[in-house]
């Protein structure tokens, strides 16, 4: 019996042990690992595409045909292009991209063979319309983009013989439809797969929220450490919220009534909302706990306890296992009541919490005629609304257009080979904002090199075409298991697949040559992309962020209001509130991300902005804090008082019409240490609106 117990204990450990490596690498990433998001790991995409590529690689090796490796590249870009979705989204995705790539992609090689001036034009055009896509959305842009990336890839092809084109072609197309075959037969998608991911990617960020809390308590962190706490990680709760909830509101309707899955997915959603509540009382009341005392200690015992338990209800969602589920909710009300013994300022988890703002997409189905009809209304309405000079989208398709092709003649100007790798970085690079391109470029240069040496290393390891193929299956699935993970991890592991699959297609050629080149071409393509996105049409994000931050501030102040009367509101009210606070941050903070990206420096009014966006998240604290204080009580007409008055300052601060005004401060022997918080934040506000913001404004 010990024996028979011992297995399954092992994998959880297995998994933690995990689990916080990718979490320290997280915390410790470098510089140049801009982005970086462990839960969204994919092993399904991975496996899917390597078996495609690997398989159509092994094809050829049988076969002694080295151009079976543009088979395995076509079905790893048709992997690439699912939209994910319904069965039907995605076969729409990958057999549109299919075709789409082998038609334009011939066009090019055909073109391409008849002179350097016919090539520029053709990847002018189709460069520019996939650029263009993107106007349609991210699933029409993302096989526009690889459409193009075909284009400029097989423009290196040049097809003198129209016999000998059309087999090339119809290899490549085998292997994008093998991809299409194998993703729908094999790897299809159930209808609640994307809700499951989703809530698995939100407990997650939720266990991410008590693991940190739990390290900050243990290293007795500063205000500066938690400030950063909470604007990092609960960004990506919030953020992973909104997603599922629009997975599990674009569930079929067939798909929904009496199920019993769909009703645990909500009732766990549900969950999900009040849990991210909670702990966003709880690490503010961590913050308070005093140092080296027995509470600090015994709380990071239960927040990391806590933590391991929501990882294990985020797993058990994606893997159906519902049966764990009643045990490891029961462990969590078991932890959460031991934890609010043990924090100075309790909380208390809400065992009646009602989800707000839901809206399942309930619609009728319609005959495909119907919606084909809708479809292309929308779509032309779409194009004749982007027509115009003004519309970011075709600038950002004209920049895409005229910098891939002037890659593209620079490249056969200098002669230097594989030169589509060039024009590759610079399409995928470029996007519609300078905020977007930059990190995207840094990213994409680093992994370059970092690929680059690893490309080499199995290079002079691997000679064989059976060895090479077999190498490619890990790279293959690593780089689609991590792509949502990073985009620097997805080049990293790209680079050597790529110099592989090239090895393949060309035996007896120097690796380390290919990796030189590919690493070469790639800084010449990221450079072209900056220069484009800085000096061509550029697209910058709006100078005046005044309405972002504005709106944050109002929901967050309105929300600390709510808690201050908390015992005469009802629960729907501060919920929504909540949520709005919440969301009005996020966005707030990522403008002026964007704009602090593309100044490359701060200003003054930079600084007191962060500041300010710094003290909301305490404020979203403390008010949800006084929500699930066990010991509410009405606010005294006094503090009631003096809260509508400085909140109505702070609003007239945000229009720029108040001169600075002092309040004196409620007595503070009768406020609760709670209360005394929320009067300190909000004075803070104020002053910050009207003194600091106006000295920084000069």
């Amino acid at each position: 019996m010990m024996n028979r117990k011992s297995h399954p204990s092992s994998s959880p450990r297995w998994s933690s042990r995990l689990y916080a490596l990718v979490s320290a690498i997280y915390r410790k990433r470098p510089v140049w690992m801009v982005s970086f998001a462990a839960s969204e790991a994919s092993l399904s995409e991975g496996l899917r595409a390597a078996c495609a590529s690997t398989a159509m690689l092994a094809v050829g090796s049988v076969l002694h045909d080295p151009i079976f490796a543009w088979a395995a590249i076509g079905a790893f870009w048709t992997c690439l292009a699912d939209a994910a979705g319904s069965n039907r989204a995605r076969f729409a995705s990958m057999m549109g991209f299919a075709l789409l790539s082998t038609l334009c992609g011939g066009i090019t090689a055909f073109a391409s063979a008849a002179g350097a001036m016919f090539a520029a034009l053709t990847v002018l055009a189709f460069t520019t319309l996939g650029g263009f896509g993107r106007i349609w959305g991210a699933a029409t842009s993302q096989v526009t983009i690889l459409a193009a990336t075909a284009c400029v890839v097989m423009v290196d092809r040049p097809m003198h013989d129209v016999r000998a084109g059309i087999a090339f072609l119809g290899v490549y197309l085998v292997g994008c439809l093998f991809a299409v075959v194998l993703s729908l037969t094999v790897w299809r998608i159930h209808p609640f797969g994307a809700s499951r991911s989703t809530l698995r990617a939100v407990y997650l960020r939720l266990a991410d929220i008590a693991l940190d809390s739990a390290r900050l308590l243990e290293q007795r962190a500063a205000p500066r450490e938690w400030a950063t706490h909470a604007a990092q990680f609960r960004a990506d709760a919030r953020a992973a919220l909104e997603r599922s909830r629009k997975a599990l509101a674009s569930v079929p309707a067939a798909r929904t009534g009496g199920r019993q899955t769909y009703d645990t997915l909500l009732g766990l959603l549900t969950d999900g909302e009040a849990l991210f509540a909670y702990l966003i009382a709880v690490s503010r009341a961590s913050e308070k706990v005093p140092d080296h005392a027995w509470r600090a200690k015994r709380a990071a015992r239960l927040l990391t306890a806590l933590g391991e338990v929501l990882r294990g209800i985020g797993t058990a969602a994606n893997e159906t296992r519902w049966e764990r589920l009643a045990n490891l909710q029961l462990r969590v009300r078991r932890l959460a009541t031991r934890l609010e013994s043990a924090l100075l300022e309790p909380v208390t988890l809400q065992s009646d919490f009602e989800l707000v703002d839901f809206a399942p997409l309930y619609a009728q189905p319609e005959r495909w005629t119907d919606s084909a009809a809708r479809l292309a209304t929308r779509t032309w309405a779409t194009l004749k609304a982007n027509l115009s000079s003004q519309s970011v989208g075709l600038r950002h398709a004209a920049r895409v257009g005229v910098t891939s092709t002037t890659g593209f003649l620079v490249i056969r100007a200098l002669g230097l080979p594989f030169g589509y790798w060039a024009t590759m970085a610079t399409l995928l690079i470029l996007q519609p904002s300078i905020a977007a391109t930059w990190p995207r470029s840094i990213e994409r240069a680093a992994g370059s090199i970092v690929g680059g040496v690893l490309a080499a290393g199995i290079g002079y390891a691997i000679h064989s075409p059976l060895g090479i193929s077999l190498a490619v299956f890990p790279l293959v699935m690593a780089t689609m298991a991590l792509r949502p993970v990073s985009y620097s991890l997805f080049v990293l592991f790209l680079t050597p697949t790529f110099v592989l699959v090239a090895d393949f297609a060309t035996p007896g050629a120097n690796e380390f040559a290919f990796a030189l080149t590919r690493l070469g071409n790639n800084m010449l393509g990221c450079a072209l992309a900056l220069l484009a996105t800085f000096y061509l049409w550029p697209t910058r994000e709006k100078v005046d962020y005044r309405a972002d931050l504005s709106e944050a501030v109002r929901a967050n102040v309105a929300y600390l209001r709510a808690a201050l009367e908390s015992p005469r509101r009802s629960e729907k009210e501060m919920e929504r509130l909540r949520r709005a606070a919440g969301l009005g941050s996020n966005n707030a903070e990522e403008a002026i991300g964007r704009i602090r990206l593309e100044k490359l420096e701060d200003s003054m009014v930079d600084t007191v902005t962060l500041t300010v966006l710094s003290l909301l998240r305490r404020m979203a604290g403390t008010a949800t804090q006084l929500r699930l204080s066990p010991n509410r009580r009405d606010v005294c007409d006094e503090l009631g008082d003096w809260v509508a008055q400085v909140s109505a300052d702070i609003d007239a601060a945000l229009n720029r019409t108040l001169r600075p005004v002092r309040h004196e401060l409620p007595a503070r022997d009768r406020l609760t240490s709670l209360e005394a918080d929320a009067v300190g934040e909000l004075a803070r506000m104020q002053r910050l609106l009207t003194e600091r913001m106006r000295e920084a404004r000069g």
